[in-house]
């Protein structure tokens, strides 16, 4: 007798297991397709299909709509904040060059700093 890789032990194991849970769900299904919370769990696996459906219809909805309004107004990323609304985040800018610049030199006010470098981007 020849002696099994693990490939093909694995393949029987799978193939063995598969005919025991055939032979015995045919076993029960007669009294599966009478069984009232089976009825109510077939129903709502098709409730929950419906909804899953609906639910990626309005993804691809709203990530075409984000793609519109990002290249519309040049936005990096459209996201959900914490508190569920919807916000905006632009491209991130190296402004460390503009640091060094601004602060060449000068008494550092942190506030003036900060508000010639938003200025420059904004």
């Amino acid at each position: 007798m020849k002696k099994l890789s693990m490939n093909e032990m694995n393949v029987l194991s799978n193939e063995i297991s598969k005919r025991i849970n055939e032979k015995k769900y045919e076993s029960i299904k007669g009294k599966l397709e009478k069984d009232v919370d089976f009825k109510k769990l077939e129903k709502l696996n098709k409730e929950v299909n419906e909804l899953n459906k609906k639910l990626n219809e309005k993804r691809s909805l709203n990530n075409e709509i984000v793609n519109k309004v990002r290249s519309k107004f040049n936005i990096n990323s459209v996201y959900i904040d914490n508190n569920n609304e919807v916000k905006v985040m632009f491209n991130n800018l190296n402004v460390y060059n503009d640091l060094v610049l601004y602060s060449i030199g000068k008494d550092l006010n942190i506030e003036e700093l900060i508000n010639n470098i938003v200025n420059k981007y904004s």
